[in-house]
């Protein structure tokens, strides 16, 4: 099976985003810093690339 289609980088941010905000919701209920440290990782990585979308011009 071949790729043929472009990865949407933006969507994939967007959905690590999400995530991040689901693991920094669950760090505040349970107190648990494995989700903090979760949540700091997802959001970093969603603006990693975001970033560089911009500097490419594809933002």
């Amino acid at each position: 099976m071949a790729w043929t289609a472009v990865p949407d980088y933006r969507k994939m941010a967007q959905e690590l985003a999400q995530l991040g905000a689901e693991a920094a919701r669950r760090a505040r209920m349970t107190g648990n810093g494995h989700y903090d440290r979760l949540a700091r990782t997802l959001t970093n990585r969603a603006g990693e690339i975001l970033d560089d979308l911009k500097r490419s011009g594809k933002a």
